[in-house]
């Protein structure tokens, strides 16, 4: 948090993400709890996050060739007012009774894919405005302000679903939107990147070559891909278990989203108060694992305390190991390439929505716990496999900084 207060142009950019944040916790509140009012299907709502996904993974290349040619920070201006505009359309829709799921459906593609172009250029600028030193402060930071919007929104969030209905969520989700793209576009001093003449096509290529035959940057973004696709198929699953299991409304559901933000916020103090975090691929490794576990006791709990309670440790360390991931993967590639190879870190984060489309079928034929049991099974096993190499290349790492 020091950063914040000694980084004026850090300050202004985090600020102006905080209301993205605020807009992306109550998403998914009203989205999820939408399409299950719509079908009363567990498959439907799992099939609606994959939508997103689908839309975050097919164009995240594309974002991060966009994202190492353009200015950055009008990339991110125009993914928020597209995301803004599509939220007030649904809003209207609501009102007006028109609603059907395809227009759900749309709308979580072109948030997917809104997506995409926000966290390339999100992360690409963290590193230019917090600089190498405090990088995993400045990821941290980031994160902070999701969860802590994560605990507030989502409560105000299940009120206005209560209370209001849900087209006045998604114009509340619209008008966070544009308050963001007001203050980010008050930042100044953002040159855009310098790069070759060469095709974007090219570009595209290389970056995807680059992800492939280098060992680090491929061990990285496949333990990123493997918790996304898995771990956090229990978000699009939260509806379910809310309703289904914990015999919730939309207010129950929201207190459980807003305690896993929590437990996320409490992560992030910790990571962005301690002195620099030298090895950071035990603070991945650590994550990991408790992440899968955390997520197979949450699943088979039955009572609402400890389910609270599971999820707020099972997103802490959720956010611990992404951030550690995060500035592993800004650690070990060039500043020429940084837009692309983050993208590939977008690409995964797309699996995290995907993930419906494997877990709605199961939870619709076993039940949503298992689904999400089976999820932190595999995330857990994945830690204990990577654990060598993980804690190999941290070493390296730091041997290297040690040196310079």
């Amino acid at each position: 948090m020091f950063l914040l207060l000694s980084n004026q142009r850090f300050r202004k950019f985090w600020l102006g993400l905080l209301f993205n944040d605020a807009a992306l916790a109550i998403e998914p509140l009203a989205l999820g709890w939408l399409v299950l009012d719509i079908t009363n299907s567990p498959l439907w709502v799992g099939i609606s996050a994959g939508v997103a996904g689908i839309g975050m993974t097919l164009f995240s290349p594309v974002a991060g060739v966009l994202a190492d040619r353009y200015n950055r920070k009008y990339l991110l201006m125009l993914s928020l007012l597209v995301q803004s505009l599509a939220a007030i359309v649904l809003g209207i829709l609501l009102v007006a009774g028109f609603i059907q799921l395809y227009q759900a459906l749309l709308f979580s593609f072109v948030s997917g894919l809104t997506g995409s172009v926000k966290f390339s250029c999100k992360m690409a600028l963290t590193l230019d405005l917090a600089g190498r030193q405090n990088l995993l402060k400045g990821v941290a930071a980031n994160f902070f302000s999701m969860t802590v919007m994560g605990v507030v929104a989502p409560l105000a969030g299940g009120v206005i679903l209560a209370e209001l209905g849900m087209g006045q969520a998604f114009f509340l989700v619209g008008t966070l939107l544009l308050v963001s793209l007001t203050v980010v576009s008050l930042l100044r001093g953002i040159d855009s990147p310098q790069y070759e003449p060469t095709s974007p096509v090219d570009d595209l290529l290389e970056g995807i070559r680059y992800v492939f035959r280098s060992p680090a940057v491929r061990l990285l973004i496949l333990a990123v891909m493997v918790s996304e696709t898995f771990g956090w198929a229990v978000e699009s699953m939260l509806p379910v278990i809310a309703r289904d299991e914990l015999g919730l409304g939309p207010k129950g559901f929201s207190y459980l989203m807003s305690a896993g933000a929590l437990g996320a916020a409490v992560s992030t103090v910790t990571i962005s108060v301690l002195p620099s975090i030298q090895n950071k691929g035990r603070l991945v490794l650590l994550g990991i694992i408790g992440f899968g576990i955390g997520l197979i006791v949450f699943a088979f709990s039955k009572f609402f305390i400890l389910s609270l309670l599971c999820l707020a440790f099972t997103f802490g360390c959720g956010v611990a190991y992404e951030s550690g991931l995060s500035t592993l993967i800004q650690e070990v590639i060039p500043d020429r390439m940084r837009g692309r190879v983050l993208s590939f870190q977008t690409f995964c984060w797309g699996f995290s929505g995907m993930a419906g489309f494997h877990a709605g079928p199961i939870a619709a034929v076993l039940g949503a716990p298992i689904a999400v049991a089976i999820g932190g099974g595999v995330v857990a096993l994945n830690g204990f496999r990577i654990a060598r190499s993980l804690l190999s290349l941290s070493r390296n790492l730091m041997e290297t900084n040690q040196v310079k």
